[in-house]
C-alpha cells in the first residue's frame, strides 16, 4: 500500500483548493459563504467539526477513504445545525481490504431552537477481503421537532456478479475490479484527486 498522507481539500469560486485541517478546529459558515469540503483519507484519524452559525448557512462534506494492510483509522464529521433553516450533507464512499479497520462517526446536532433545518448522511463502504472491517455508527442528536434528516450506511463485498458479467465480455478479472471500483469512487472524487486515487486503487486488486 502506498504511504500517501490525507488530502484535505476547500472549493473556492469553483475550484477545490488544498486547506490545512487543524486538530480540535471548528469551522464556522455562514449563509453566504456555504462550505464544500473534499477529504482523502488514506491513514491517520480525521475529525471535521463544523458550526452553522446563521438561517440559511450549508455545508457539503464529500469523503473518500482508501484503507489497506493493518491501518487502524476513525473519520468523524461532526455537524452541529446552530441556526434554523440550515442545511448539511455527509457523502462518504470507502474501500477496505486486508486486515484494516475503519470506524465512521457521523454526527448531526440540531438544537430545539434550530426548526426547518435539513440534514442528510449517507456512508458506503466495499470489503475486499474478509479480514477488513468497518464500522458505521450514525449520532443524530435533534432535539427539534420540523426538520429533515435521514442517514443510511452499506457495508459489504463487490457484487460477484457484476464481475463475472464483466469477464464473461472479455474483460480481465483485474481490469474488471478496476472498472467496478473505480465507478463506486468517481461520483464523489474531483478532477483535482481523481488521477491520485485511481492509482492507488491497483494496489487493492
Amino acid at each position: 500500500m502506498k504511504n500517501l498522507s490525507n488530502i484535505y481539500l476547500k472549493k473556492h469560486q469553483d475550484t477545490y483548493k488544498s486547506f490545512q485541517l487543524n486538530k480540535g478546529e471548528s469551522i464556522a459558515v455562514y449563509k453566504d459563504e456555504p462550505l464544500e469540503l473534499f477529504l482523502l483519507v488514506f491513514q491517520d484519524n480525521v475529525h471535521v467539526k463544523i458550526d452553522l452559525k446563521e438561517p440559511q448557512a450549508s455545508c457539503q462534506i464529500h469523503c473518500v477513504y482508501l484503507m489497506g494492510e493493518q491501518q487502524k483509522v476513525q473519520i468523524c464529521l461532526d455537524v452541529n445545525h446552530e441556526a434554523k433553516q440550515t442545511k448539511s450533507v455527509q457523502l462518504i464512499r470507502g474501500i477496505a481490504t486486508h486486515q484494516s479497520e475503519m470506524k465512521f462517526d457521523g454526527i448531526i446536532r440540531m438544537p430545539q431552537d434550530s426548526q426547518k433545518c435539513i440534514g442528510i448522511q449517507n456512508h458506503r463502504a466495499i470489503l475486499l477481503s474478509d479480514k477488513a472491517t468497518v464500522q458505521s455508527t450514525p449520532e443524530l442528536e435533534i432535539y427539534a421537532d420540523d426538520v429533515q434528516c435521514t442517514h443510511g450506511s452499506a457495508i459489504g463485498p463487490l457484487d460477484k456478479e457484476q464481475v463475472f458479467y464483466l469477464t464473461s465480455r472479455g474483460i480481465e478479472e483485474k481490469q474488471a475490479y478496476y472498472l467496478l471500483l473505480s465507478s463506486f469512487l468517481n461520483d464523489l472524487l474531483p478532477l483535482e484527486v481523481q488521477s491520485i486515487a485511481m492509482a492507488c486503487l491497483h494496489d487493492y486488486i
